[in-house]
């Protein structure tokens, strides 16, 4: 009776080690779940702060791309028109010389002296005008890339935000 008693105390003693061992299995189980669970989280945020700053440089790309064009589209006009002025100038300057020599030989009548004096005030009624448009087109360039250093730095401002909120989130 006493080996039984044994017996049943040495079975008894074996359960209670058992459990114990599963119970502390069950335990390093979860904790090892809780750490993976909390490492994918980290990781989810920052592969979401990667796809957030992809996302900002992406667009920055794009819209510098499109300034870029614009302003470059604003030169090549700005060119041509300025050309074609040049050329309208020359012309006139031509004009005015070779009506110059004719008077010069004095075989102008009085009204080709009139018409010569007209359009040497014309001419020099244009000279202004593209003194003006070339002031004008300065101008508006200058107010155009301040326009566009300033979208830029509102641009940098947002992203400096976007990036602490990031980081404070």
């Amino acid at each position: 009776s006493s080996k039984l008693t044994n017996s049943e105390q040495s079975e008894e003693t074996c359960w209670k080690y058992f459990s114990l061992l599963l119970t502390a299995a069950a335990v390093l189980t979860l904790c090892l779940t809780a750490y993976q669970f909390k490492l994918i989280d980290g990781y989810l945020r920052d592969i979401q702060e990667l796809n957030d700053n992809h996302n900002i440089r992406y667009s920055d790309w794009i819209s510098d791309r499109v300034s870029d064009e614009k302003c470059k589209t604003d030169m090549h006009n700005m060119e041509t028109h300025m050309n074609n002025r040049e050329t309208e100038k020359n012309n006139l300057e031509q004009e005015v010389t070779r009506l110059t020599k004719l008077e010069g030989q004095d075989e102008l009548e009085n009204g080709q002296e009139e018409q010569l004096q007209r359009e040497q005030e014309e001419l020099q009624r244009q000279q202004e005008a593209q003194r003006q448009e070339g002031d004008q087109l300065r101008q508006q360039e200058e107010v155009n890339q301040e326009a566009e250093q300033q979208r830029q730095l509102q641009e940098e401002q947002q992203r400096q935000q976007q990036e602490q909120q990031h980081q404070e989130g």
